[in-house]
């Protein structure tokens, strides 16, 4: 392979990361695994990111560097940058995360072993089941997500994305906010199977300035993660059979009623939990549902 057919696409988006994109950059560049290019994508930073990815341009041949002439926001931006993208895999590394000198490889091996698989992702707990990787047909990631301990709920720069199955699917779908990342998990676990890989092939770096860090978060990510779960479940693309999809609606509903409840009863947050009650379509039967214990 050459430089210009790189195996891997690494995306970084940058708003604003002066302060940790050096590290970002070089821990990707000090990956074992060489067949990539680095697509940066500025998306109007006011600092001086744009110059540090710059840097590291002129450096190696393999990082390329773009700007925004305005500001697209987050996952517009992942979108403009994967239009950029020449690899068989896109690898998404946020600029204020770092990846391991072996991550890279493990996520291509992993992928290669399993050609039909559309996504991998760095699985967020271990497991005691069999080792690593795992690949899971689309009835088994969802019923491992949606019944089980879970295994969708990973962001970014956990994941590398088989090129062509993400442009199938019209990848990521901005009008989920900081869920458009699960949003796109789940419509490609429903699609192809999904390769779930060994945890802590990120460090995945916390600072006041991420989206969940913001007062309102923890309102958004509730209210957003619900209507995502429930639209995943009822769609014609959900590969659970019937009984099983019942029993998941019914488990997310259970669960939500039970964070509305404790979000008013335990934290006072009454006018809050009213609205999200409001807004979700959950009867007061299903909202009692939420003083049960799970079954």
């Amino acid at each position: 392979m050459t430089l210009q057919s790189p195996v891997v696409s690494v995306i970084v988006t940058v708003y604003n990361r002066e302060a940790y994109l050096r590290d970002t950059l070089r821990s990707i560049l000090d990956s074992k695994y060489t067949n990539f290019e680095v697509i940066v994508v500025d998306d109007g930073s006011s600092d001086a990111s744009t110059n540090i990815a710059s840097e590291f341009a002129e450096q190696d041949q393999r990082v390329q560097v773009h700007r925004n002439e305005q500001n697209l926001g987050d996952y517009p931006n992942r979108m403009k940058a994967a239009s950029l993208a020449q690899g068989r895999y896109i690898k998404y590394v946020d600029s204020d995360d770092l990846i391991y000198p072996h991550s890279l490889a493990i996520m291509v091996e992993s992928m290669e072993r399993n050609p039909d698989a559309a996504l991998g992702l760095a699985h967020s707990m271990p497991e005691d089941e069999s080792p690593y990787p795992w690949c899971l047909t689309s009835e088994q990631a969802y019923r491992k997500h949606f019944l089980g301990r879970g295994c969708l709920s990973c962001g970014p720069s956990g994941a590398i994305i088989r090129r062509d199955a993400f442009e199938a699917v019209g990848g990521f779908r901005p009008e989920w906010g900081v869920l458009s990342d699960i949003n796109l998990w789940c419509r490609m676990a429903a699609c192809w199977p999904t390769v779930l890989l060994a945890p802590s092939l990120v460090w995945w770096r916390r600072h006041a300035e991420q989206e969940y860090t913001k007062n309102d978060a923890e309102l958004t990510y509730l209210e957003l993660g619900y209507g995502l779960e429930t639209e995943a479940l009822m769609s014609a693309e959900c590969p659970l059979n019937l009984s099983d999809r019942a029993a998941a609606l019914e488990r997310k509903r259970q669960h939500f009623a039970r964070r509305l409840l404790s979000l008013a009863i335990r934290r006072h947050r009454f006018r809050s939990a009213f609205g999200l009650y409001r807004s979700s379509a959950l009867t007061l039967a299903q909202l009692a549902q939420g003083f049960r214990s799970y079954a």
